[in-house]
């Protein structure tokens, strides 16, 4: 589950975030404000994953926006049911994939001592996210969002707490 995306964050300009070519991940609310507009319509194209093509994704990754987004879709979707946990895992995954790239960053930018693998923000928001997963109502599904919460703990949590169980 865990992607660790390639990123080199420096140096960093201070008008402009981190390039980044992986489209899915942004939030789609923010596809309007990019100011590159033919840049977005070219990403709204089925044939728009050409990995050669450079654009300014503008994606807010701050732990408050992830969170946010998170809150979003489990407000969509509700109770975790057969029916619909293929969708509402899918629609989660996009937003881990996004604490990913924000865990990713941090790290890089202020390399933690020993054998951490993630960065002290990383953690903090991936407990944010499985207190929220764990209190989605479970209406009958067999794997979500029971298996994504395993997978966090196991990737995230497991190299500072072995034992940890919120």
């Amino acid at each position: 589950m865990v992607v660790h995306h390639l990123l080199d964050p420096w140096p960093i300009p201070k008008d402009r975030g981190l390039y980044i070519n992986e489209p899915w991940l942004l939030d789609p609310s923010l596809l309007d404000s990019c100011e590159d507009k033919e840049a977005m319509e070219r990403l709204k194209q089925p044939d728009a994953s050409v990995d050669n093509v450079r654009i300014y994704l503008p994606m807010d990754l701050n732990a408050k926006a992830i969170i946010r987004r998170l809150d979003v879709v489990i407000s969509f979707f509700g109770v975790a049911t057969e029916k619909n946990e293929i969708d509402y895992g899918e629609a989660v995954e996009q937003i881990i994939w996004q604490l990913e790239v924000y865990d990713r960053v941090h790290y890089l930018r202020k390399i933690p001592s020993g054998n951490q693998k993630h960065s002290a923000e990383g953690l903090a928001l991936v407990k944010s996210i499985i207190g929220r997963l764990e209190n989605i109502p479970d209406g009958g599904a067999e794997l979500f969002p029971f298996q994504m919460i395993g997978e966090l703990r196991q990737d995230y949590l497991k190299e500072t707490d072995p034992g940890y169980h919120e």
